[in-house]
Order: C-alpha cells, then sequence, then structure tokens
C-alpha cells in the first residue's frame, strides 16, 4: 500500500496522460490498480486526473481543455466557439473542443482549426493546463473564419463583449495590428460601431 502511495505521489496534481505516467516510472497496472481504489479517474481513454478534494469545485470546461490538450499532444490553443462559451459571450454551447492546432487531426471530441501561421506568441493566453485565444483574438478570428462562426454570430458575441465591457474597441484594434489583420478586421468594428 505504501508503494502505491509513493507512486501516486510522482503523477502530476493535474490532468496527465498514460505516457507522461509511465515515464514517472507508473505502469499502466498500476494506473488501473489507482482507479480500482477511486484514487484517480480516467478521463477520457489514456488520460487521468488525481481525484482530490480540491477538484470539487474546478469548472467542468476548464477541465475538458485540459483533456483535449493532453490529448493533442502538442502546442495547441482553444479557439473560436470555445473560447466563445468560456468568456461566456454566445448563447452557443459547442458539443466539440475547438483548438488551433499546427497539424492535421482528426478527433470526436475536438474540431481542429489550422492556420497557415497561428502567432503563437499574439493574443494566447497560457492558463494551467490549457492554452486559450484572448477575447479579442477570439472575435477576430470568429470574423476572419466566417466558414466556421457566421458572421451574425461574431457580431452577436461582439456586441455581447462590449456591452458587458469584457473588452474594447482599442483592445481589438491593438491586438488586429498585432496579427497583420487591421484592415480585414476595420470594417466589422465600424458596422458594429454603427449598430450599438
Amino acid at each position: 500500500m505504501k508503494d502505491m502511495e509513493n507512486l501516486l505521489q510522482k503523477l502530476p496534481k493535474d490532468v496527465f496522460t498514460l505516457r507522461e505516467a509511465n515515464l514517472l516510472g507508473v505502469s499502466r497496472y498500476y494506473l488501473m490498480k489507482m482507479i480500482e481504489e477511486e484514487r484517480i479517474n480516467e478521463l477520457r481513454r489514456g488520460v487521468y486526473q488525481r481525484n482530490e478534494a480540491n477538484r470539487d469545485n474546478e469548472d467542468v470546461q476548464e477541465t475538458s481543455f485540459k483533456v483535449a490538450t493532453a490529448k493533442l499532444k502538442e502546442k495547441s490553443a482553444i479557439c473560436l466557439w470555445s473560447a466563445l462559451s468560456y468568456y461566456d459571450i454566445t448563447e452557443q454551447v459547442p458539443s466539440v473542443i475547438w483548438a488551433i492546432v499546427p497539424y492535421p487531426y482528426d478527433s470526436k471530441y475536438v474540431r481542429p482549426v489550422r492556420l497557415k501561421d497561428p502567432l503563437w506568441d499574439i493574443g494566447i493566453i497560457q492558463h494551467d493546463g490549457f492554452a486559450i485565444t484572448s477575447i479579442e483574438r477570439t472575435l477576430i478570428e470568429c470574423f476572419l473564419n466566417p466558414r466556421y462562426v457566421a458572421v451574425s454570430e461574431a457580431f452577436a458575441s461582439l456586441k455581447s463583449a462590449l456591452k458587458d465591457k469584457k473588452t474594447s474597441m482599442k483592445k481589438l484594434l491593438v491586438t488586429a495590428e498585432s496579427l497583420g489583420v487591421k484592415e480585414r478586421i476595420y470594417p466589422f468594428i465600424e458596422i458594429a460601431l454603427s449598430q450599438l
């Protein structure tokens, strides 16, 4: 039993994969034993989390973002519909996690969005266990990707964000300029301003 406790202490306190557990010296056999003893939970196939009391209050959405990030393995950022929902500026609840990824990826849990140049250092916020586009970058990406988010939904989300003072036009324009898309975004912002 003491060995099991030592192995449990080796595991990350957050979401981790089977591969990460193996690298820490914890085999699949012991992970299954820990699941049986309710010391850890298997969130998805090959993705686990320690079963601790302080997890009860963690946001389910954040946990699902961490699971998606763990499954993707590579650099990724939660975006578009998932980010709109996270920032509470849409009525829509996505059935899958939307994420910017640098490579083709097929999953029933993650909707990959491949960008030619994702600009990982602009408008992406690092959280504990996942990265997500900032509210400004999320709104800009919505307008730039009408095949993923209808322009009417992008306008509704922009109006909601401005009305609730979650962002400002100035922040949007600064982010758009940093991303090099200010000229493409400016007409949408003008229309939104005329409708406020």
